[in-house]
Parts: structure tokens; sequence; C-alpha cells
């Protein structure tokens, strides 16, 4: 009898192993005995295809591995995406889309909106304490926002927001012209105080709201070529409007990436732009734009 409730409880798939098995019907001992069972079974090749008949998941199976792998895909490819996002966005585009990005985090303020001539810039933007740092540097690719200090950098924006607008204007040190030191004449009605010894010479003048003073730390006395330069080159009305007065610090022979320094407030807010090399410094400067924060307060002038 352990035969026949085998048999009759057997549900086979439609194959022909498992069809032939079926049309052997419930069997007592009496008529069919093991032996002939097994003869039977043996005769028809159908002991070799008993394991087709058991019910199997190869179609659940494949249609789980087929939706975890569809899952891994999408995971990866949103991960791809997150970690870049500006990949095939145009430079302007791209630094637009990175310009975003920093305003969701710091408000609206002050950052570069242009991107250099052949390129792109590699954008990072740091914070240490209530001090924020942007740095730019130019490359041939496309790049998120970096959010670790880049190891090299061509242009470097600082700010900080102090308790009030003359806390901040203090804190530019924007040292008034001196009278009764000799002068020298720039071009463009420009003059330009000189003072300093062998090794350092230092002329020193104010153009609109901008005080400037270009140092020359060799003994070639390069100060007045450069501000020559300087003067021949400046576009006041493109740098940012200081609240009160900016300081303009230039070096020759640039010793880092900071020698060339702009600093200025905007009402309590204090900002540094630096670069290595003094009329670029100036030129990038000039392209500095109000990025508006979605859900700030401060004005978006230009």
């Amino acid at each position: 009898m352990r035969a026949q409730t085998a048999v009759t409880a057997f549900q086979p798939p439609a194959t022909e192993a498992c069809a032939a098995l079926a049309r052997l019907g419930p069997f007592p001992e009496r008529k069919y005995s093991m032996r002939k069972l097994v003869t039977a079974l043996l005769a028809g090749g159908l002991l070799l295809s008993l394991t087709a008949c058991q019910p199997t998941n190869t179609a659940k199976e494949h249609s789980t591995s087929q939706s975890t792998t569809t899952k891994e895909s999408q995971s990866s490819d949103a991960s791809s995406s997150s970690q870049s996002t500006v990949a095939n966005l145009s430079p302007k585009a791209a630094l637009a889309a990175i310009n975003t990005k920093i305003v969701q985090d710091t408000g609206t303020t002050n950052l570069l909106k242009t991107p250099p001539k052949n390129g792109y810039w590699t954008v990072s933007a740091t914070t240490s304490g209530d001090i924020h740092v942007i740095q730019y540097k130019e490359s041939t690719t496309s790049a998120d926002l970096q959010s670790d200090a880049l190891s090299e950098w061509q242009y470097q924006l600082t700010w900080r927001d102090y308790n009030d607008a003359d806390t901040a204007a203090a804190a530019v040190n924007a040292e008034p012209v001196q009278d009764g030191l000799p002068t020298v004449n720039l071009g463009k009605n420009i003059t330009a105080t000189k003072a300093g010894a062998a090794t350092a010479h230092y002329l020193h003048w104010q153009n609109g709201n901008w005080v400037v003073t270009v140092q020359d730390s060799s003994t070639k006395d390069e100060a007045q070529p450069l501000a020559e330069k300087v003067v021949n080159a400046w576009r006041g009305d493109s740098l940012p409007a200081p609240s009160d007065k900016g300081a303009v610090t230039l070096l020759t022979p640039a010793t880092d990436a900071s020698s060339q320094r702009l600093v200025w407030n905007d009402g309590e807010r204090l900002y540094t732009f630096s670069g290595q090399d003094p009329l670029a410094t100036l030129q990038w400067a000039g392209m500095l734009g109000t990025v508006q924060g979605s859900s700030d307060t401060r004005d978006a002038g230009n």
C-alpha cells in the first residue's frame, strides 16, 4: 500500500515520462506487484525520469534573480548619476549647477559665474568654523562640487560674517594713501606714493573705493611696471562694490597661490579673493557675481 500512496499523491508535470507514469493509475497490490511495477518503469525508461516530475521553482528563482539584477543596476545607475550630475553639461551650465549647490548650504553669496575660456572649473566648497572657502581650478573635463579642499588651486574665495558692518569694514584694513611721500605717475591720471627700502618697494594709490598696494620684494624694482599694467587693465566698475572700501594687495614676484588678494566688505560680510597671477586675479575678481540662495534674505545684487 505504500507504493500506491506514493503514486496517487504525486502530481506530475505534463511531460511524456510523467504522463506515462500517470497512465498506470492507482494500482492495488493484488493487480500490480512491486516487481511488475519496477519492470514497467524500467522498460519505459521512466525510472530515470522521476526527477523530472518533481515540482521546481526555476521560473520563480529566475524572476527573482532578474529582479535583483535590475534593482542593483538601477541602484548603480542612481549612484553614478548622483556622483556625476554635471557630466553632460556645458561649462557654463555645469558652473551654474555647482553654484546652486553651494548657495543651498551657504545662502546668497558672491561666486564666479563665468567658466574659463577653454574648459571647466573644478570647484571645492569647505567650511572651517565660520569661514567659508571656495576653490577653483581650470580643467578640461567637468566634475561635481568637491567636498574636500583641492590639493592645488588657482583662485580662492573666502568669506565670513561679522556682527555688524563696521567690524567687517575695519577688517578690510584699507590703509589710506599717505601724504608727503614721493609720487609716481602711473598713467590715466593715477598717481601713486612710493615707499620702501632697497629690498622692498611699495606703490600705493586709490582708485574709486579701492585702495591698491603693489609690493616688489625683489631687487629689480618691478613694482612700477606691474602697477602701470594694473592701472591700464583696471576695470573698477566690474569689481565687486565694497560697502565701505576695498583693499587690493599685489606682490611681485608671486610667492604662492594667494600672493594676490582683494579684500572688501558687503555689509557685515567680509570677502577675500586670492590668486597667484596679479592681472588674472583682478580679471577673475571682476567675474564674481551674486548668486541668490533659495531661502535667503541677502540682497541678490547683480
